[in-house]
């Protein structure tokens, strides 16, 4: 496989970046979401150059069709996760003579406004976990959790703590909560 340089690869950037915020206009994003849609044009390209043969075409001409199909790839996925948010308007009709806005209630929050299923139960019983994982912890390890919850480069270290002592009291919590009733999310 002949390996590319940053000079070879240079010309292909501009290319990118057309593509990301015409991908933008398109799909109707903030325009900030256009970086990060050229780097993933550019990281699928760049695992794709195994499969470019120079006797073929360009290397522009062979981006181009890699940033096409990646293109697709994404369109296809923002479309997909726009149908899944289940979009309503408060002013849509609900049998009985209401609208969806005189059915919902303030207090069942954004996400129903949104059309998002809302579940008493399940609220409620989130609280209850929350709180029995609030006895079952220690402040150390509410510490600790907090560090994990922020994702730090080293949380163990954050806290003061060795590789193998942080590992071990992680143990510890999850059989500590696993005791009082709360179960793995995931």
């Amino acid at each position: 496989m002949p390996s590319y340089t940053y000079a070879d690869l240079e010309p292909l950037l501009p290319i990118a970046e057309r593509m990301a915020r015409g991908l933008c206009r398109r799909l109707r994003l903030p325009a900030d979401e256009a970086e990060d849609l050229r780097q993933d044009l550019l990281t699928d390209l760049i695992t794709r150059l195994l499969g470019f043969d120079p006797a073929l075409g360009t290397l522009a001409a062979f981006a181009m069709t890699c940033f096409r199909h990646r293109a697709t790839v994404l369109t296809r996925r923002a479309c997909r996760e726009r149908a899944m948010r289940h979009l309503a308007s408060l002013d849509d009709p609900l049998p009985g003579g209401l609208t969806v806005g005189g059915a919902l209630r303030e207090a069942d929050g954004y996400g129903a406004w949104m059309g998002q299923p809302t579940d008493a139960i399940a609220a409620l019983e989130r609280q209850l976990d929350l709180d029995r994982a609030a006895q079952a912890l220690g402040e150390e390890d509410v510490q600790f959790c907090r560090v994990l919850a922020r994702g730090e480069a080293s949380p163990a270290r954050k806290v003061g703590l060795s590789r193998t002592t942080a590992f071990r009291r992680l143990r510890e919590m999850r059989l500590r909560l696993l005791a009082a009733g709360v179960s793995s999310a995931a």
